[in-house]
């Protein structure tokens, strides 16, 4: 299996980056990412502060054989596996949305970790379970570049979990070769990532398999399936206006492929909707990423989507 080496990394995503490896369509290969904050961690008892970061949320890059502008990517995140070290940490005086939570005057607040096949070694006494995901995942956009430290309608710095082990995630493409960004990989991490210290980053080691969709009808957001759900993604600006276009486009994949009615899809959603903010950030910061998501046991259409069928 052919893997796409961290060796050339980005804070950008931009049609002009250089890709690490060049796939085909259907193929599983493997990725590796870069710490979050770059390469300053290479020991227990190496500590974080923000001299230190290389950032934001550097990204591999993956360029996918015959992708095509309207076309949509289909990754399928097989394996996430974090590297064995990892840390959190935030500095209090340059983070807002602390001092809302919890007015404070600390300085830097850090931790580094030990990681295993099962656990973070959050102390002796203590060991959290291990939820390896994609922190930052994104296609190129058409035109100019994007900060990695954000996300936009092709995807980005949104830190859902659910971007993890048998997820499926849909991302639109923009520009002939799809550019796949990956990066910020985290080992665990809480709603909302109380920022910027809420997660375990880390280095990891991905498998993925990437399929294109030719002609299936354009979304706005991101969608993403797994074995139990339906998701979808919306990263803007305020937080009322990511929940509810996120709700939107779940409404519209309910209508698109399962055969519901918007007035069907709608009041169903009323009653078994799952929805949260997954990284929560100051009045200043342009995003708030959103996932809304429907049990797979409530759609009442057909068995696979109609473009599943259409496209095999």
């Amino acid at each position: 299996m052919r893997t796409a080496k961290k060796d050339n990394v980005y804070n950008r995503f931009s049609k002009d980056n250089i890709p690490a490896l060049k796939v085909s369509d259907n193929e599983t290969f493997m990725v590796e990412t870069q710490l979050n904050g770059g390469t300053w961690l290479n020991s227990i008892d190496d500590l974080w502060d923000p001299s230190k970061s290389r950032g934001p949320n550097l990204c591999t890059v993956i360029e996918i054989e015959g992708a095509m502008p309207g076309d949509t990517l289909a990754v399928e995140i097989i394996d996430v596996k974090p590297g064995k070290l990892g840390y959190t940490g935030f500095a209090g005086w340059r983070n807002k949305l602390s001092q809302l939570i919890y007015p404070n005057d600390w300085d830097v607040v850090t931790k580094t970790v030990r990681i295993t096949d099962e656990y973070v070694d959050w102390s002796d006494e203590l060991k959290l379970p291990l939820k390896p995901m994609i922190g930052t995942i994104a296609t190129a956009p058409e035109n100019g570049e994007q900060s990695t430290q954000y996300a936009y309608e092709n995807g980005g710095n949104m830190d859902v979990q659910e971007v993890t082990n048998g997820t499926t995630i849909y991302l639109p493409i923009n520009v002939e070769g799809a550019l796949l960004h990956v990066g910020d990989c985290h080992a665990i991490m809480g709603d909302g990532e109380i920022p910027h210290g809420g997660a375990i980053e880390c280095q990891a080691l991905l498998t993925l398999r990437v399929r294109l969709i030719k002609g299936y009808k354009a979304h706005k957001w991101i969608r993403m399936e797994n074995d139990e759900y339906i998701m979808t993604i919306a990263n803007n600006i305020r937080i009322k206006d990511s929940f509810a276009e996120g709700v939107h486009e779940l409404i519209d994949w309910m209508v698109d492929d399962y055969g519901f009615t918007p007035q069907e899809a709608y009041l169903l959603l009323g009653q078994v909707l799952e929805a949260r903010c997954t990284m929560l950030h100051g009045d200043d910061e342009p995003f708030s990423p959103y996932v809304c998501k429907i049990r797979k046991e409530y759609l009442k259409a057909q068995k696979d989507p109609i473009w599943k069928k259409d496209s095999q």
